[in-house]
Order: structure tokens, then C-alpha cells, then sequence
């Protein structure tokens, strides 16, 4: 799946921190995690996406979109990830439109390569 509006928010990102790329494993994919990953409706979660080329230039995580004529998404609506000290891509989400007792993606994505989307899962609880 291509992240909405990714391309857009990577031409407009500034290079406005300074980190190191050092913490990029040259060719490695990148790696989402979420956290927790069990959760409940309107319970936030924390973010990472490790191994970005440029991590200065943050990224972007999103639910899928919930259907009809809607933007809304789920589980989470478009976030941005901003580069932490170590180079890891971070941001904070609220879980909502999530039905509960299932299993949601979210994808994430570096604005310095938009076109490797990763997934992780979060398990909303009944």
C-alpha cells in the first residue's frame, strides 16, 4: 500500500535536525514497531521506524482507510515521524475507528524512501 500524500509531505520536509545516519544499516529494510500493541480505543500508542537513509527527513505512519466518502482511517489517521537523537524515526498515534477484537496495520514509510512501505499490527481488545 502507498502512504497518501507521502510524496507531497517529503517535497515540503526541511532538513531542520541534525542526526546521525550512521544508525542506517546500508540496505537493511526498515523496521516499524509499535507500542504498546495491544490496546483499547482512544489509547495512544508510540511509533519507531528504524534504518531510514535519511532520517533528518522524518516519515509518515497510517491506518487504512475506513471506506466510503471518507478520509478517515484505521487505526490511527496520518501521522508524522520525526528523527530522534539515534536516528529512529518517532511519533505518537490515538488509536480510533478501530473495530474492537481485531487486528489493524498501520504502515509506515521514510520520506527519504517512500516506496518501501512497512506494516506492523496492533490488536485492539475487546
Amino acid at each position: 500500500m502507498r502512504l497518501i500524500g507521502m510524496s507531497a509531505v517529503a517535497g515540503c520536509v526541511a532538513l531542520a535536525l541534525s542526526v546521525p545516519a550512521a544508525m542506517a544499516t546500508p540496505g537493511a529494510d526498515p523496521i516499524a514497531t509499535v507500542s504498546p500493541n495491544t490496546v483499547q480505543p482512544g489509547q495512544t500508542v508510540h511509533l519507531t521506524l528504524r534504518n531510514c537513509e535519511n532520517p533528518g527527513e522524518g516519515g509518515l505512519a497510517e491506518g487504512s482507510l475506513v471506506g466510503g466518502e471518507t478520509t478517515a482511517r484505521s487505526p490511527i489517521g496520518i501521522t508524522e515521524l520525526k528523527a530522534g537523537d539515534d536516528g529512529t524515526l518517532v511519533g505518537t498515534a490515538t488509536i480510533e475507528n478501530a473495530e474492537r477484537g481485531t487486528t489493524e496495520t498501520i504502515y509506515l514509510a521514510c520520506n527519504s524512501n517512500v516506496d518501501k512501505v512497512v506494516e506492523t499490527t496492533v490488536t485492539v481488545t475487546r
